[in-house]
């Protein structure tokens, strides 16, 4: 009786070491599925815009390019990657396959930070400004997005609001007394007391520093018919020392300082400056204005002409 009692313990020992070691085996498993599942790979970051203001357009472009930055703290995991608006919606998507930022699987979050026009100069994340030649402004409109933070693979999306760096200024011209609509077809239009070139930290959103002395001329961008001409400019504290001159052909040569208008004492970004001008034989007549670039905030004054 003894001996049976003792088989059977033995019996029951084995199977239950035999169950605890299965059980723990599978724990083991599961607990391996748990670190490692199939779901935890990096998320693809997804980029749109809620600003659609340029310099030609009030929309994006097909085919637009952005450059755009993902930071952990202040170290660029990913540095400069082009991004490309196909249909001119907004939304952007890597211009290739490997310009894709991925996002970490382990949840850490990523700074977004993105500028326009795109350009590989600017893998550092400053941009060097050139606004001396007008002919292809949309080439020259600098744009950057306040960065976005805490973009992780739970909220991959980054909204991204672009904001102009640099001033532009509107004209627009009429044929007054002595002048025929044919004489202002050969005007040029320029403006003097400039700084041409200028950096801009796109990374923090900072401000432009203009580079060099405020002593250049620029060649507004003229219609054909000389109704209309345009520029963009670096900003600037101050416009003291700025004209605009309007050389007519056969008509002769036109001046108006732009500090004359009590809104154009600075040239601030993000700002549209406008100016209503009749040219007649012997004065301009100029009604200036500002505006929001974005917004439309018109405020309209007269100025002096010399």
């Amino acid at each position: 009786m003894n001996m049976k009692k003792i088989l059977l313990s033995s019996i029951s020992m084995a199977t239950l070491t035999c169950a605890m070691m299965t059980a723990a085996l599978f724990s083991s498993c599961s607990s391996e599925e748990e670190q490692t599942p199939e779901n935890q790979q990096p998320v693809e970051l997804q980029i749109v815009t809620s600003i659609n203001t340029r310099a030609v357009n009030a929309s994006w472009t097909a085919g637009d390019q952005i450059g755009v930055f993902a930071l952990k703290g202040t170290t660029q995991d990913y540095s400069n990657m082009k991004y490309v608006t196909e249909n001119g919606s907004g939304t952007f998507l890597p211009a290739a396959e490997d310009q894709t930022i991925m996002l970490p699987y382990d949840g850490n979050s990523y700074t977004i930070a993105a500028y326009y026009p795109y350009t590989a100069s600017a893998a550092s994340g400053t941009y060097s400004i050139d606004v001396s030649n007008q002919d292809n402004q949309e080439a020259i409109d600098l744009l950057v997005a306040a960065p976005v933070s805490n973009v992780s693979k739970v909220s991959p999306e980054a909204a991204l609001d672009f904001y102009h760096k640099l001033v532009k200024i509107a004209l627009t011209m009429q044929h007054g007394d002595g002048i025929t609509a044919e004489q202002l077809a050969y005007m040029t239009v320029t403006i003097s007391g400039q700084q041409t070139t200028g950096t801009c930290d796109i990374i923090n959103n900072g401000a432009v520093v203009g580079t060099g002395n405020a002593t250049n001329v620029i060649t507004l961008q003229t219609s054909a018919d000389g109704t209309s001409s345009e520029a963009i400019l670096l900003p600037a504290a101050t416009t003291e020392g700025m004209v605009l001159t309007f050389n007519i052909p056969n008509a002769g040569e036109y001046k108006w300082e732009v500090k004359n208008a009590a809104k154009s004492q600075s040239f601030d970004a993000g700002n549209k400056y406008k100016y209503n001008i009749t040219i007649n034989k012997t004065k301009l007549d100029v009604k200036p204005s500002i505006e929001d670039w974005a917004d439309g905030n018109d405020g309209g004054e007269n100025g002096n002409a010399i």
